[in-house]
């Protein structure tokens, strides 16, 4: 059943112009409707002519406000590069270069060589950095205390105590919202600016076209922060989990389909960096390991022969980039559940090459 849904789903979002109305679901074929019985799902296209194609169903729409988490690292990464392009940071320099000794010295407590770990090991994952994000005890503080305020120094902290190396500096790809953390850090320093402002300004997010867009606890947009989705982790609703878990770079945005699909166009297309040759770099494995999966600030991935640029985020938001149409395309479910099948629903799309 589940594998008719996915390609019902992929086939739908090929071919309709807009599925929102109570009278397209019910147009919907019986095995389809089963599998999506229930499940809040956002599904948006945006074509390189401006085309937009939106699915949604239930309490979520293309212009819904959800917390997006990890995608938040393409958005820092591509602020670190708009800092190289201008000359203020150089990915090959050890991050002791740019980071307060009071955090390089909680690393060393645990073994880390600061020293050999560069800029560029932080944004591709490959400084041999845990995550503190993805331990036990991390989940176990936030289960016991949703509201818990969390400062980026007992991240680090947390990163040391619950959790190991996790190899030498280039050795290999482990994904750590640690590094993200230290990255958001050292934009702070070098802009002089809080990391929401820095990233608002050196993107230009507001030029693009991203009103349900915000950092939260640094930015205001009343709108929709009263809109902002209630998505749900394990039966439990995270609405008011305190957004410091997930705050300094490795997340914090607030974003919708649309507005992450818009970024991701305007990063593709060549409307964010200034140099044609800074995408490049986002995109290039040099010196990175063999089978690393990801770049700077992006997975590069293939399906059947058709390559694409993604992130997803924890609580259910992914968003992908397809160079050979140049089409984007970006997903959202409320409960992180169905997240699985709305990725392979999206796979389908990406594979068939339409």
């Amino acid at each position: 059943m589940r594998s008719i849904a996915v390609s019902l789903v992929a086939s739908l979002f090929l071919s309709l112009p807009l599925f929102a109305s109570p009278e397209a679901w019910q147009a919907l074929p019986a095995p389809l409707k089963a599998e999506l019985e229930g499940v809040a799902i956002s599904l948006y296209e945006l074509g390189p002519d401006g085309g937009e194609v939106a699915l949604s169903r239930g309490n979520l729409t293309e212009t819904t406000p959800l917390r997006i988490a990890s995608v938040t690292k393409t958005f820092v990464a591509a602020t670190a590069l708009r800092l190289v392009e201008d000359g203020k940071l150089d990915l090959m320099k050890p991050m002791t270069t740019y980071v307060d000794k009071a955090f390089t010295d909680i690393l060393r407590e645990d073994g880390y060589d600061v020293d050999a770990i560069t800029v560029k090991h932080l944004m591709s994952h490959t400084g041999g950095l845990t995550d503190h994000a993805q331990t036990k005890t991390f989940f176990d503080i936030i289960i016991k205390d949703p509201s818990h305020v969390w400062t980026r120094e007992q991240a680090l902290r947390g990163a040391v105590d619950w959790s190991e190396p996790k190899g030498a500096p280039g050795e290999k790809f482990s994904y750590s919202d640690t590094g993200y953390i230290l990255l958001g850090h050292i934009i702070e320093k070098l802009t002089g600016k809080p990391l929401a402002a820095a990233v608002r300004l050196q993107l230009g997010l507001d030029q693009i076209g991203m009103p349900d867009t915000y950092w939260e606890l640094a930015e205001e947009n009343e709108d929709a922060a009263k809109r902002r989705a209630h998505q749900m982790l394990d039966g439990m609703d995270t609405y008011g989990w305190s957004a410091t878990l997930d705050h300094y770079g490795g997340g914090g945005l607030v974003s919708s389909t649309r507005d992450m699909a818009r970024f991701f166009q305007a990063l593709f297309s060549g409307k964010v960096f200034r140099k044609p040759e800074t995408l490049n770099l986002m995109l290039s494995n040099e010196g990175l390991p063999a089978d690393s999966p990801y770049r700077l600030g992006i997975f590069v991935k293939e399906e059947k022969g058709v390559t694409y640029y993604e992130h997803s985020g924890f609580w259910g938001t992914v968003v992908l980039y397809v160079p050979s149409s140049g089409r984007t395309l970006s997903g959202a479910v409320l409960d992180q559940a169905h997240f699985k099948m709305m990725r392979q629903g999206l796979m389908e799309v990406v594979a068939s090459g339409q």
